[in-house]
């Protein structure tokens, strides 16, 4: 299990930007043994479905073959799981954005696991955030965004209940046994985006959820300590 670590600690982050030539919001997230590779990108255009002037902002996730033992086939569509965690990434990603401000365009993340070693969900939320953060700075700058869009900074992590014990930031080893999982999805400034999970066990008292969300609450404050150094300031 986790070591070097106290159990309401998330796992230490390295985080490398521009690893693709040319593309400054590429960013390289590792967070403990999971590694994610994720790229945004701003493009003309909307859905159109999507009505009035606002813009639009999705994600993808895939895992790469040998992110996981023993490999994975490579799928055309996306499966079940790999479909939720998209839809919670592009909904994170969205909770921080004012669509209204960037009119006619898409931000479009490509979040790719290379190793999965749990939280792959939370850690791609997370390199998001990094990788939006630079792709709408250099935009701002070039003039194609006339305000910055970012509401506030998103940061996820998961808390959960492993032999009885309170945990954040689950490897694959706690997260594969875990009682009850949650991901927590919030800001910098503390604020709520969604709590997602529930229990893979017996049902648990209100109150033991409250103390495993405090847990969530706690962990993303030492994340937004470890990440602040690599996110681009909100503009005003």
């Amino acid at each position: 299990m986790r070591q070097n670590r106290s159990d309401l600690t998330p796992r230490s982050i390295r985080i490398e930007t521009g690893v693709i030539p040319g593309i400054e919001s590429s960013v390289l997230y590792h967070a403990g043994k999971t590694t994610i590779l994720c790229v945004a990108k701003l493009e003309e255009g909307t859905p159109r479905w999507l009505n009035g002037p606002s813009g639009w902002a999705t994600a993808e996730y895939h895992m790469a073959p040998y992110s996981v033992t023993p490999r994975l086939e490579r799928q055309g569509n996306a499966d079940g799981r790999a479909l939720e965690i998209r839809r919670l990434i592009s909904r994170a990603i969205r909770g921080g954005l004012d669509l209204g401000l960037m009119p006619g365009y898409t931000l479009r993340v490509d979040c790719d696991v290379l190793h999965a070693d749990g939280g792959t969900r939370t850690a791609s939320i997370n390199a998001a955030t990094v990788a939006i953060g630079r792709v709408i700075e250099s935009h701002l700058t070039s003039g194609v965004l006339a305000a910055d869009p970012r509401r506030d900074q998103v940061l996820a992590v998961s808390s959960g209940i492993v032999d009885g014990k309170i945990l954040v930031d689950l490897e694959y080893s706690e997260d594969s046994k875990a009682d009850v999982d949650l991901n927590l999805v919030g800001t910098l400034n503390g604020n709520l985006i969604e709590i997602a999970g529930g229990c893979e066990g017996l049902a648990i008292p209100m109150d033991t959820l409250n103390e495993v969300l405090a847990a969530a609450r706690e962990g993303l404050g030492h994340l937004a300590n470890e990440l602040t150094p690599h996110l681009r300031a909100v503009a005003d």
